[in-house]
This record gives C-alpha cells, sequence and structure tokens, in this order.
C-alpha cells in the first residue's frame, strides 16, 4: 500500500515537472507583440526599499533615567554617585556584549546565536595569548546567554583585547570576530 502511495506521489511530482517544462518552453516561443502605448501616462507611485540597517561593533551607551544631581532620595543635597557607562559590542553573532570588573576578576557577558552553541574566545596580553577555550551556550537560532570570567592578574599590558569567534566549517579559519579592548587594571 505504502508502496502504491509513494508511486504515485512520484508520477504527480513528475507531471507538475512536465507542466512547467512546457509553460515555460511556450512562453519562451511566443512572439514578442508590441501593444500601443497610450498617450496619457498615469504616475507610478515610487516604490523605495528601506535601507539595511548595519550595526556597529561598538555602540554607544544607552542612556538610563538618572536624577538631577543634588535630589538623590537616599542622601538629600549630595550629587548622585558618579557610574561610568558600560559600552556594548556586537556584531552578527555576538550582541550585548559588556566588560565588568569586580576586585580579582573580569567578566565579559552578552548573547551569542551561533551553530550548535559553541564559540570560541581568547583573551590576548600584548600579541601573547593567555587564556582561550570555547564555551557552550544555546544553538542557533536562540540567543544564548553567556558570562566568561577571568582574572585580572593575567593582564600586565595596556594592550590586552579579549576575542570572541568561531571556527569557519569550511576552512577552519576565525571568522565572525568581535575584538574587545580590555584596561589594565
Amino acid at each position: 500500500m505504502m508502496k502504491k502511495i509513494g508511486y504515485l506521489f512520484m508520477i504527480v511530482i513528475a507531471a507538475i515537472g512536465l507542466v512547467a517544462c512546457n509553460n515555460q518552453q511556450s512562453v519562451e516561443e511566443k512572439p514578442s507583440v508590441s501593444k500601443p502605448k497610450p498617450s496619457v501616462t498615469e504616475p507610478k507611485p515610487s516604490v523605495t526599499e528601506p535601507e539595511p540597517e548595519i550595526e556597529p561593533n561598538v555602540t554607544e551607551p544607552k542612556p538610563s533615567v538618572s536624577e538631577p544631581k543634588g535630589e538623590n532620595p537616599s542622601t538629600p543635597n549630595q550629587p548622585a554617585p558618579n557610574n561610568p557607562e558600560e559600552k556594548v559590542y556586537q556584531n552578527e553573532i555576538f550582541k550585548d556584549v559588556i566588560v565588568k570588573a569586580t576586585e580579582n576578576e573580569m567578566i565579559v557577558k552578552g548573547k551569542a546565536q551561533v551553530f550548535e552553541g559553541v564559540f570560541q574566545y581568547a583573551l590576548y596580553d600584548g600579541k601573547k595569548v593567555v587564556k582561550e577555550s570555547n564555551y557552550q551556550t544555546a544553538g542557533a537560532p536562540a540567543w544564548g546567554d553567556f558570562e566568561i570570567k577571568f582574572a585580572k592578574e593575567l593582564i600586565t599590558s595596556t594592550n590586552a583585547r579579549f576575542e570572541l569567534f568561531v571556527f569557519s566549517a569550511k576552512d577552519g579559519s576565525k571568522i565572525n570576530t568581535l575584538e574587545i579592548p580590555i584596561p589594565k587594571p
């Protein structure tokens, strides 16, 4: 019974393909007939396509609601504490990436949309790799959260950077690299 249904399905597919080929040939074989154009033309509405949005690698800090200076309800008549604004880094597969410093460590947090949820990272102190590994999060198309910690003592130069990337399935090279400068503690 299943074989008969399978054969019937294949025959229907073949028939549809033949009909499509015949229609394409008959369209190509028809001579072009030019029709006289009317002398009155109606204006056609202009159609413009929206420009694609380009996401920069670094976005400016998001504005936050803050109290006017001198009106901090917890300590009246004293200025609000000066909180440094966080930079947010992103590219095609990493977004909302921020770097936070605690007393002893640096924390890189964000979201990744990667195949099978796996990406790689490397911490460079100058040109030397001081830490590298991979990270497992939710697989694409989901945006999986990640949090990577490393000791501040690994950073000794003013030229440190943290890289998030994936390896190409085609040739094994690094692709979709997001570079994040790391300040010396």
